[in-house]
């Protein structure tokens, strides 16, 4: 009588290595024996005991089992989308197109950004005026974003403008943190005046007021980091301004900067809604009024400069693309192929 072959390691259960197994885990593929023996593995390795159904699978390894739990993956989808839907519609924050072509219902925001972002009355009026007369998109983001919360940006109706926040980065300072937010900022100015200002000025250097006996307390303390700049508009008027870049940071821009004229120095600002993998910036000039480097643009809350000594190559990690005049989005991923076009076949002669 022939004798049986001894239970190799692979047939055995993982857990317990004693009893064949019999099931395999759907999370880790590991094989256990039974419910218990189940059980402890979940909970020794932390293991959900679900498959990752957006895990990567080799097309040999295709099977009927997996294209029923791709099949499932995408039904959840479908129901999560129309249980998002019909919420954002209870809430009044998004309306919904008649059916289109394919006979689904869409979702529309009320802002031109991200879905399901509720406005209140004067970010709407600031998107609508800011499209309508300033050809310039304003997306706003989540109440819960830093960025949105840092947004001071305001449509001053009586003079036809827009007062932005600002945010100024200096990418090729890497000592110490290289932006910085300024608010106040009238679009008719020009940010190369705001950058001569702050490199000619000092900051305030005015002792804290004391509180001179005054029943209301004492006064509040004069900040002795800002910077008071007088900004010229495009129609000849001065603007106060106090500028707020940190004092360190204003130190090593005066180090690296104060010798390069405003003209020389690169100017960018990025191309929104396209993907992360193709960074794409245009040139601005900084000696002309803000409003007009922003038109056909859409602007993520509130605009960030970037200042360059040269003009960039990379961007993390991804190679740049750097167009010379900001151009309607419609045309900007066209110009981004055919400016990386360009450069390949650059390489190849």
């Amino acid at each position: 009588m022939a004798e049986t072959e001894p239970q190799t390691v692979a047939t055995l259960c993982e857990q317990c290595q004693k009893v064949p197994a019999k099931y395999k885990c759907p999370g880790c593929l590991v094989r256990t024996c039974s419910l218990a023996c189940s059980k402890t593995h979940k909970r020794e390795a932390n293991c959900s005991g679900q498959r990752d159904k957006a895990v990567f699978v080799k097309r040999a390894d295709y099977d009927a089992n997996t294209m029923m739990s791709d099949y499932g993956f995408l039904q959840d989808l479908t129901r999560d989308h129309a249980l998002l839907l019909r919420d954002a519609q209870e809430q009044g924050v998004a309306q919904v197109k008649p059916k289109g072509r394919a006979g689904q219902n869409s979702m529309v925001s009320h802002s031109d950004g991200p879905p399901n972002v509720p406005l209140d009355r004067s970010q709407r009026n600031i998107v609508s005026r800011a499209k309508e007369q300033r050809q310039v998109m304003i997306r706003y983001m989540s109440p819960g974003i830093k960025r949105h919360q840092q947004n001071k940006t305001i449509w001053v109706s009586s003079k036809s403008r827009l007062v932005w926040t600002l945010e100024i980065a200096i990418p090729e300072i890497t000592e110490l943190p290289n932006k910085w937010i300024e608010n106040g900022f009238h679009d008719v100015c020009q940010v190369g005046n705001l950058w001569s200002g702050i490199l000619s000025e000092q900051p305030n250097a005015s002792e804290p007021k004391s509180d001179g006996g005054d029943e209301k307390g004492p006064r509040k303390r004069a900040r002795t980091d800002e910077v008071r700049l007088q900004l010229l508009s495009d129609d000849g008027n001065k603007y106060p301004f106090k500028s707020s870049v940190p004092a360190e940071l204003l130190q090593v821009i005066k180090q690296k900067f104060s010798n390069i004229p405003v003209e020389d120095l690169v100017w960018l600002i990025r191309i929104q809604n396209l993907p992360a993998n193709k960074p794409t910036f245009c040139k601005i000039d900084p000696l002309q009024p803000l409003y007009t480097q922003l038109r056909y643009q859409t602007v993520l809350e509130f605009p960030t400069v970037y200042v360059y000594s040269q003009e960039p190559t990379t961007w993390d990690g991804y190679a740049v693309t750097v167009q010379e005049h900001c151009v309607a989005e419609n045309d900007t991923e066209d110009v981004a192929i055919a400016a990386n076009s360009d450069k390949e076949a650059a390489n190849v002669e």
